[in-house]
């Protein structure tokens, strides 16, 4: 994981890409901003995304922050990019061209990992991520309501699906900062780790999805669970059971028994058939 101060200089990419054991560890790199975001920080976050998704050797991703902070929000210091300088539309027709699309579309699963505050549209990049884990230091908030703005992003959208229209009509119109406890109590994050302990953490859940899970059951999964809200019952179960048929002819599942009757580790190849 990439937290280290060496890597702070400030000739260094606003973004840090590193490629280790099958993780693919993205890190916002403006400590000294607090990870505040910028139009061309932006452009190299999700190039940087996409770069993991489409590495053969990359099965995993982790977006982090470099130093004390995740990511503070936009960059206010900053002069707005006119719209055809950014790497997104403002009002997207499509998915893709959503500003956090790129992580809804990615087949790898993704992986924030909130080591400090993590405010604003800072707080929407890693709600959009699939897995949130907190260090317990971290502070985090939706803070529109108290700048004069209005919830930005879809975020209005997807926070009441995350965890719930009472908890979420709290977060956004109260816009107020939580504690890392409050946001686990919440489902807002999955789990929160004691700072001493947290990239520790965040390497052994990242390694234990690529040693014993399935590529090709990740990005199965990953796209059910975003499809399915927009699914009826009727139409989630017609289409899973459509994935398993499938699933049930993969090499994959074909090593995965074979694994589990061998109890050793599988050795995935994310292969179809």
């Amino acid at each position: 994981m990439i937290n280290d101060s060496a890597f702070a200089e400030e000739d260094a990419p606003s973004v840090l890409y590193l490629l280790d054991r099958q993780v693919a560890w993205i890190t916002l790199n403006r400590p000294a901003r607090r990870n505040a975001l910028s139009a061309s920080m932006d452009a190299e976050l999700r190039a940087s995304v996409i770069r993991a998704e489409h590495d053969p050797d990359c099965r995993v991703i982790c977006i982090s922050g470099m130093g004390e902070g995740f990511c503070s929000g936009a960059d206010l210091r900053a002069s707005p990019a006119p719209s055809a300088e950014l790497p997104y539309a403002l009002e997207p027709q499509r998915l893709e061209d959503f500003r956090f699309g790129y992580l809804i579309q990615a087949r790898k699963p993704i992986v924030a990992a909130i080591n400090g505050a993590a405010v604003g549209v800072g707080l929407v990049l890693a709600a959009f991520c699939d897995i949130r884990i907190a260090s317990a230091q971290a502070r985090m908030g939706f803070t529109y309501s108290r700048v004069g703005l209005v919830a930005e992003y879809g975020i209005a959208w997807w926070l009441p699906r995350l965890i719930g229209p009472g908890a979420s009509n709290d977060l956004l119109l109260s816009g107020r900062l939580i504690e890392a406890a409050e946001a686990r109590q919440m489902g807002l994050v999955n789990h929160v780790v004691e700072a001493e302990g947290f990239n520790a953490h965040v390497e052994d859940y990242l390694l234990a999805l690529v040693e014993r899970c399935s590529p090709r059951s990740l990005a199965v999964i990953k796209q059910q669970a975003w499809a399915a809200h927009e699914q009826t019952l009727l139409e989630a179960v017609r289409s899973s059971q459509q994935a398993l048929n499938v699933a049930r002819r993969s090499a994959d599942h074909q090593e995965g028994v074979l694994a589990f009757r061998e109890k050793r580790l599988p050795r995935f190849s994310g292969e179809s058939q």
